[in-house]
């Protein structure tokens, strides 16, 4: 069941985006997506070239520049000082723009310009995990906001997958699919000496009906 949107604000944008990340991340930098992630965004952007690309928590990760397909919008998510630290070495540019939100507001999707040409909302690897809660109000969030749109949840524990996979049983929820991530390293295909991702880890990608129209 999802929990109603915006009765509480996503708490665990104050306790996830402003933690320092763990070292799971990516070669590019903190925040990167698996190869399993991007590919669950692609296919959505095949079908919504002009769809808005939101990473939450994205750090330096540099899946712009392999997921660009010359139209999409992309808004990276991040507190203050993580932002400014983006801007610094990836300037904000016509299509990709970091967007600095203290972890307790809960207004960035407000943020996102003609949602009606699609939206994908992609979670990289969190160094503080997501618990069952932060997973029902992310979900009934973009479920409320975007409708037509996605959710991709990456290197969830599997067992934390069930309480995304209960998700399909909802009216507002058209699908749910699992992507397994293999043993290795990230998208950018260069891992630091010793790094993994974790094992027993799945992508989740949710992707919500459209609002019937009257």
């Amino acid at each position: 069941m999802l929990t109603p949107p915006f009765r509480r604000p996503l708490r665990w944008l104050s306790r996830t985006l402003g933690r320092p990340h763990t070292g799971r991340s990516g070669a590019g930098g903190p925040g990167e997506l698996s190869a399993p992630a991007e590919a669950a965004v692609r296919g959505y952007l095949a079908h919504r070239p002009d769809a808005t690309v939101v990473v939450l928590g994205e750090g330096l990760g540099t899946g712009f520049g392999r997921l660009d397909n010359g139209r999409l919008t992309w808004l990276s998510v991040l507190p203050p000082g993580d932002a400014a630290a983006r801007r610094l070495l990836l300037p904000d540019g016509p299509r990709r723009r970091t967007l600095d939100r203290p972890g307790a507001g809960a207004d960035w999707p407000t943020l996102v310009a003609a949602p009606e040409h699609g939206v994908v909302v992609a979670v990289p690897d969190p160094p503080a995990g997501l618990s069952a809660v932060a997973v029902r109000e992310l979900l009934a969030v973009c479920a409320a906001r975007f409708p037509g749109g996605a959710l991709v949840l990456d290197a969830l524990p599997r067992w934390r997958a069930a309480a995304v996979l209960a998700a399909r049983r909802h009216p507002a929820v058209a699908a749910v699919r699992t992507r397994p991530v293999p043993a290795g390293g990230p998208s950018s295909g260069r891992p630091r000496p010793g790094w993994r991702w974790p094992s027993r880890t799945v992508v989740c990608e949710v992707r919500f009906a459209v609002r019937a129209t009257v």
